[in-house]
């Protein structure tokens, strides 16, 4: 589930980097086979890979800062399937006393502009973003219990930005890569020791992990290059797309099974380290604070 620092953060992006930097290598031999090659979708695949790339980056800096809510009874999960959707994926989702946050990675580089208004990167508009997260917040509230229903929140987190303070857009919460454990830790409790527990493994067992899609070949005349949109796109929303492997309930993949035996393996520690946490509470308060008043 959590993995060590997030081992399954910016995986499926990583995997989108090699398999299009294994598609521009087919088309330079070919070039150099003097074989006619579309000098454009050559370009946009080098463009990709560099995108994916960058939030493959992202993925991990916001797994790493997400990594210190454990301490804090916090389960995070990374790059899992997004709820009915097929080629999408949410790129953390953080379960703790706090609520269930589902948190979407931006690297983005540039001029990056946050207001209560809207979301700007270098002079785009990137309203489309944080009506992503809405959506994956969504999406990911139809797979809760109606009393827990209310506890969850989209944050779009900007990972390029460290210190861009907590802004509210259009009910999304907008935040720099540091701010965020902070922001998740100051919330209200919502959940109990034994939510937390129920929904993360609940959660991890309706999401699964992400499997990305393959890359089509360009076609020959300027064809495009199909496939996702690149992850650094100015026209990309906020969730990353991921081609979902229709072999997932087989559970026939050694990569897959080995995913969910680390996953098992994770959630048994946080299980022991909740009720050793607990049981020490309910010592102190039943045992060491009674003896400390009647002194």
């Amino acid at each position: 589930m959590q993995g060590a620092a997030g081992d399954d953060a910016g995986r499926g992006a990583e995997e989108q980097v090699s398999r299009r930097a294994r598609r521009v290598a087919q088309l330079r031999d070919a070039q150099e086979r003097g074989e006619a090659v579309d000098a454009a979708a050559l370009e946009r695949l080098r463009r990709d890979q560099r995108a994916w790339a960058a939030g493959a980056e992202g993925e991990r800096r916001v797994a790493d800062v997400l990594a210190h809510l454990t301490r804090y009874g916090w389960t995070v999960l990374h790059d899992v399937r997004w709820p009915g959707r097929q080629r999408a994926n949410l790129d953390h989702v953080a379960i703790g006393p706090g609520g269930v946050f589902v948190v979407d990675a931006k690297n983005w580089s540039g001029d990056v502009r946050v207001s209560p208004d809207g979301l700007r990167q270098n002079g785009y508009g990137r309203d489309a973003a944080v009506e992503g997260v809405s959506q994956a917040a969504a999406a990911v509230t139809t797979l809760l219990a109606p009393q827990h229903r209310s506890a969850v929140r989209g944050v779009l987190c900007l990972a390029g930005q460290e210190d861009q303070p907590v802004v509210t857009v259009q009910g999304v919460t907008v935040c720099g890569r540091w701010h965020l454990p902070e922001h998740l830790l100051a919330q209200p409790v919502r959940l109990s020791v034994y939510d937390v527990v129920d929904i993360a493994r609940h959660l991890d067992a309706e999401l699964g992990a992400a499997a990305p899609a393959t890359v089509p070949a360009p076609r020959r005349g300027g064809g495009r290059t199909g496939g996702r949109t690149p992850r650094g796109s100015a026209g990309r929303t906020s969730a990353r797309a991921a081609g979902r492997s229709a072999g997932r309930s087989s559970g026939g993949l050694p990569g897959a099974v080995d995913r969910r035996r680390r996953r098992r393996a994770a959630l048994g520690g946080a299980l022991t380290r909740l009720v050793l946490w607990l049981g020490a509470v309910l010592f102190l308060v039943n045992v060491v604070l009674p003896r400390m008043l009647a002194g």
